[in-house]
Formats: C-alpha cells, structure tokens, sequence
C-alpha cells in the first residue's frame, strides 16, 4: 500500500523536525513495531496523521516512564488503558519514593543528632552515604534501561553481561572502587559547566588530567579496550549508553547532552589529545596508501605515540590506543571513519613493532 505525499503524508527528516525526534528514534520506534508507516512508490517511508497522532501516545507514555516493551504491550490495545499505564507508573514511582523516604528518615535524623550537641557516628555517615549512593544508583539505572531498550536487543544484553561476568574479578573491583571519585569529577565538571567556565581553562583541564588519573589508577580502559576486541558493533552501542546514564542530569534522569559535549571538548583540549591528533591523522594516511605497520614511517610514529604516553602518564599506550578506538563515538561523525583507521593502523603498528 502506498500514499501519495500531500499535506497529510511527509518523509522521515520532516516527521522528524515537527516531533522534535530524531529520524534515528522514528526507525528505533519503527523496529519496536511502535508505529508503522507505509512507503511510496519509490519505497520512502511515509508519515501522516495516525504516525504523527501514535507518536503523542509514544512522548506520552514515555513521559509516565515506561519503556518501549511496555509502551508496545500497552498499544496493543486501542486506546491504551490509562488505568494500566498509571499503575506501572505508580510502581516506579513507589520505588523512588521508598528510596527517598529512607532517605529523609536518616537525614532528619542525623540533623537531630547535629542539633543536639553530639557528633555522627561512623554507622551514621555510612548508613547516610548508602542512601544517597541508592537512590543515585537507581536513577542511573533508570535512564541505562531505558536507553537499553531503545539501543539492543534482550539477547545482545544477555551477551554483553555475560562477556562481562567473564572479566577478571580484580578488573571490575577495581571500576567498583572507582565509582565515588568518578561521580565527585563528573559533579565538579559539572559546576563548571554551569559556571560558564571555557573547556580550554585551567579549571577545567585540571578536571582532565584527574580523570586521566583515575583511568590509569582503575584500569578503566580495560573493559573498553577488551570489550571493542570482543564486539565492536555492540561495544560501541553499549559503552556510548553506559556513558550517556553516566552524565545524566542531577535533576532528573534524562541524559545531560549538554554535559557531555562539554565533558569532549575538555577532552579535546587537553595537551596529550592535541599531541595525539597529528599521529592519529598520519596513521589514518598510512592506512588509507595501505602501508605495512612494520614500515618506517609506522615505527616513527609509534616511537613518537609512546613518547606523548610517557610524558603524560598515559599508561601502556597500546591500551590507551585500543580504548581511544573503543571510545571513538566522542568526536564529530565526520571524523570518525578516518580516525578509527588510524588507531587501527596503530594497533597493527605497535603488534609488529613487539615482533
């Protein structure tokens, strides 16, 4: 079946300007069988006003914080019970909620005992620090499933936890032990975001060499590098929606974009990125004339890569590079293909350099 295009039939990138969605959320919406819209002669998708009228539903439902799973089940019928959608509205409700009257009950409690004259007990100040950590938690996990659901199947899920559960026990401890002082460095970005402070200050490239740190200090590069080895269609997905719970908004639990793109520029301002890049493009030159890694001009450029990782205390560089290929989402689309040639050609040129 087809529709002419009219005033009640429009393409993908219109539906998408006027819904303020993104022409990639129509196609997640669409493989979730969410909406289903007809093609034309020519096989474009098209958008008319049962489209535009069961996308209201879909920001609707998602507004009540249901996931696609849930949405769908719930439009199977016609309408959706707005009984049903409160009630499992309610039971996420129910859960923050219990969450946070804990919460206020330790809180109130430990002004008492601060009013009182007496001074908080080590069970006190642990028993505060596991509320805030839970309801902190429970918000993350929040917008994971939620981008979850959106991003993989259950199946790639099960794959990827089970790859995980594989990992040396004493790597994830170590990303287990680094959670605190990761979220204080997300915290104090953060406040210098909303401070308008320039992601090139010294403020801010303070905040970088710290998490630079705490990278090598954790190991947190690890699980990225490996799991990019293991899968790299899938471990992008999963670590760009990891990252995205990550930097959430601490007022609520939408994905901070804004955040984010300010956590790459400062990034991409550091001194060692900046370093970095001249080799990153030459590399991706050398890969696109198809050179051998074990050429002279790839041995230059591996003896200048573990120069900058030394004088910056980058750790094993062949690590670094594996997880900078792993992590490549960060930069402009544009760039992407040609620098990820480029640290791949790295890889190549670091194993033939060990041979």
């Amino acid at each position: 079946m087809t529709r002419e295009k009219g005033i009640d039939s429009m393409g993908a990138a219109e539906c998408a300007r006027r819904t303020g969605l993104t022409v990639r959320t129509l196609r997640i919406y669409e493989r979730h069988n969410l909406i289903n819209p007809i093609r034309s002669k020519n096989g474009w998708r098209l958008y008319g006003r049962k489209e535009l009228q069961q996308l209201n539903v879909i920001a609707t439902l998602k507004a009540f914080g249901l996931t696609l799973e849930q949405i769908r089940s719930q439009l199977a019928t016609t309408p959706p019970p707005l009984a049903r959608v409160l009630q499992l509205q309610l039971q996420t409700c129910n859960a923050r909620r219990d969450a946070a009257d804990k919460a206020i009950g330790l809180i109130k409690a430990a002004l008492a005992t601060i009013k009182s004259g007496k001074q908080l007990s080590p069970e006190n100040l642990c028993d505060l620090a596991r509320s805030m950590e839970m309801e902190s938690q429970f918000a993350v996990y929040q917008v994971f499933r939620e981008l979850a659901n959106e991003t993989i199947t259950p199946d790639e899920e099960r794959a990827v936890v089970t790859w995980i559960a594989s990992r040396p026990t004493e790597e994830m401890n170590r990303r287990m032990e680094s959670i605190q002082e990761m979220r204080a460095l997300r915290n104090s970005i953060r406040d210098l975001q909303q401070s308008g402070v320039d992601s090139a200050a010294s403020e801010a490239q303070t905040l970088v060499v710290r998490e630079k740190e705490l990278a090598v200090q954790y190991g947190l590069r690890d699980l990225p590098a490996a799991m990019f080895e293991w899968n790299p269609s899938l471990a992008e997905r999963w670590l760009q929606m990891s990252e995205r719970a990550a930097w959430r908004s601490t007022e609520s639990v939408t994905p901070d974009a804004d955040l984010l793109a300010y956590f790459y520029a400062i990034r991409a301002a550091s001194p060692w990125h900046r370093a970095l890049a001249p080799i990153v493009d030459e590399a991706a030159e050398l890969a696109k004339k198809k050179a051998k890694p074990s050429a002279p001009a790839a041995n230059a450029l591996i003896g200048r890569l573990r120069n900058i990782c030394a004088e910056y205390s980058l750790g094993d560089p062949l690590v670094y590079v594996r997880c900078a290929r792993a992590m490549q989402f960060r930069w402009p689309a544009e760039d992407i293909a040609r620098k990820r040639a480029g640290w791949t050609f790295l890889i190549s040129a670091i194993g033939a350099a060990k041979q």
